[in-house]
């Protein structure tokens, strides 16, 4: 039987150093590095390889999905270590409904990446 094992994206960079400092600022663990690629581990289970170059600026087309159990905490998280203040290009927003039904909350990475930072409201106790 075919099985999958892992699975990690490829994250593009602009600025490989500072992209690092970001995703370690937001509490994600940087595993291993290389000049070559490096391992950030979210620290609920999930990791990707982070790239130190931005091929045809594919990070403005990356988005990033995390299912969370608050994205107002997730939010508050953001502002409280300031986190656009210290990397340029950044932008945190606050919690939206959207159409479909889950509550997001958009961080911009500073090569552009999104993330969604995601709960599903109705299953709030």
């Amino acid at each position: 039987m075919r099985t999958i094992e892992d699975f990690k994206p490829f994250v593009p960079s602009n600025d490989y150093e500072e992209s690092k400092a970001f995703y370690e600022c937001m509490g994600f663990k940087l595993n291993w590095s290389s000049e070559e690629i490096c391992e950030i581990d979210t620290n609920f289970g999930y990791r990707f390889l982070l790239l130190p170059r931005n091929h045809n600026n594919y990070a403005h087309s990356l988005m990033l999905h995390f299912m969370v159990n608050s994205a107002q905490q997730w939010h508050d998280h953001f502002v409280d270590i300031k986190l656009t203040e210290k990397f340029k290009g950044t932008k945190v927003a606050p919690p939206e409904l959207m159409p479909w039904g889950l509550l997001i909350t958009h961080v911009w990475d500073p090569a552009g990446v999104l993330l969604h930072f995601a709960e599903r409201p109705e299953e709030k106790i």
